[in-house]
């Protein structure tokens, strides 16, 4: 299994106003993620999120989700694709044929710690 960092995978999906929501269809299909994910032991680990768009990117961004603890804000801004580092940590894929494709990333930065070394924390917004 291979991991491909394609954002242009967001291009594909539909518009959040042209998806349906969640309804008594998507019932049977959510149970069976469930029992897979419990038989592994991850339902503590991944979970499901409704995949759409807001907007098109260009083929050399990716969604990337910063974290204002102070603020309790969240933000998922369109970043060029390089800017998308090794400390970065996708959070949410698009499961495919044999592969599966990061296409948003929480970013966290390294900060010395004195006593513990380094710890990863998310790094405030300015």
């Amino acid at each position: 299994m291979m991991l491909e960092v394609s954002p242009i995978q967001w291009s594909k999906l539909k518009n959040i106003d042209d998806v349906d929501p969640l309804n008594n269809a998507d019932t049977e299909c959510l149970l069976e993620i469930r029992d897979v994910l419990q038989k592994h032991g991850k339902l503590n680990r991944f979970g499901v999120a409704l995949l759409h768009s807001h907007f098109d990117l260009a083929a050399d961004e990716a969604m990337v989700e910063t974290c204002d603890l102070e603020n309790r804000t969240l933000t998922l801004k369109a970043v060029k694709q390089s800017e998308v580092g090794p400390r970065d940590v996708g959070t949410i894929w698009k499961l495919g044929e044999g592969d599966f494709i990061a296409m948003s990333w929480c970013r966290s930065y390294c900060k010395p710690h004195f006593w513990d070394g380094h710890q990863r924390r998310h790094k405030k917004e300015k």
